[in-house]
């Protein structure tokens, strides 16, 4: 009669850490994301993106370079697992991002004969202070036809009172 009742009490207790377990889990799942951000700066990193996409309408590469905090940020196009082991039959150790391809990308838009444009479309801005998270999708327009598009990410810092680009990765879908 003992075994039975402490089977009984186990039984209760673990109903009740069970309820606990998931009330919590509801009211964790009610609570946003806290952000200490402010207009302005919300604001100025909207400009950043205007900026970029300016830059790329007038094929400004070398104005490009100055929107990032410095010449190493991440700036790739997130391969998918194709690629990555396509590239792997030549580096084994490829990691599915390799070098930053900001340099390429400056120097093709300062060379390229052809109209280009990047249109930006569900634009959302996180802030916390210093940092911030820019998501979009984007279309990648070559002499008025969409060539590419895809969601892209940038993480945003402030330093010396000014916004720049700390990361941009991007996936893309071939309209060609």
């Amino acid at each position: 009669m003992n075994n039975q009742m402490n089977k009984k009490k186990a039984c209760v207790a673990f109903i009740v850490l069970l309820a606990w377990a998931l009330a919590g889990q509801a009211l964790a799942q009610g609570q946003e994301l806290e952000f200490k951000s402010n207009a302005d700066d919300i604001s100025k990193i909207r400009g950043v993106l205007e900026e970029f996409r300016l830059d790329i309408i007038r094929k400004d590469g070398h104005a490009i370079t100055k929107l990032v905090l410095n010449p190493h940020v991440l700036f790739n196009e997130i391969d998918d697992q194709k690629e990555v082991d396509s590239a792997r039959t030549i580096n084994a150790q490829f990691d599915g991002i390799g070098p930053s391809s900001l340099d390429g990308f400056a120097k093709f838009l300062a060379t390229s004969k052809d109209k280009l444009e990047e249109k930006f479309r569900n634009i959302e801005i996180r802030q916390d202070g210093d940092l911030g998270l820019v998501t979009f999708n984007y279309d990648f327009v070559i002499n008025d036809k969409v060539h590419h598009s895809g969601l892209e990410h940038w993480q945003v810092c402030k330093i010396d009172g000014q916004w720049k680009i700390l990361s941009v990765a991007w996936t893309v879908y071939s309209h060609s």
